[in-house]
């Protein structure tokens, strides 16, 4: 089961990579429709504003860190799993916590920062909104990466514990 996740954290971000590749590459030859796709709005008649194009991949750029981070410390938590080593264990998911909450922010401020600096105010009102809803894969990222902060806080509380269980032996 651990090589089916490790072949399936590769293919995603393998597939990533090849897609942030393909939308630097509209953004060069200058094909924007998919562009403002991405940012909910119709085809437009204008260039998207180039501090918006800048925004969205760095954005894009910490949400690959994100997933990336947090696909690395799985596979060592992985690898780890047998161990007694808690250090280790707290560290990992204290990483794989990191980069959920990385994930978190960056999909946050594509989906409702980059949309505004992309048109600058030239798209309708009505299409440019800042949503937030409570039930969104965005927010399952952020209450993952709480819960996996705290879990690291729990096997750290454990190591020390086995610390003090070895000085008495």
């Amino acid at each position: 089961m651990a090589l089916v996740a490790r072949i399936l954290m590769a293919a995603t971000g393998g597939l990533m990579l090849v897609y942030m590749a393909m939308i630097f590459g509209l953004v060069i030859i200058g094909d924007y429709d998919e562009i403002w796709d991405l940012a909910d709005f119709p085809p437009q008649d204008f260039a998207p504003a180039t501090l918006g194009i800048a925004l969205g991949l760095f954005f894009s750029t910490v949400f690959l860190c994100g997933i990336l981070t947090t696909f690395w410390q799985a596979h060592l938590l992985l690898k780890l799993g047998r161990t007694h080593m808690f250090r280790a264990l707290a560290r990992g998911l204290r990483f794989c916590g990191a980069g959920l909450a990385m994930m978190w922010a960056a999909l946050y401020a594509f989906m409702n920062v980059v949309p505004l600096a992309m048109s600058m105010g030239r798209v309708a009102p009505e299409l440019m909104e800042v949503q937030w809803a409570p039930f969104e894969i965005d927010t399952v990222f952020l209450v993952l990466a709480v819960v996996m902060v705290a879990l690291s806080g729990t096997l750290t509380r454990a190591a020390e514990i086995e610390d003090e269980n070895n000085q008495f032996l």
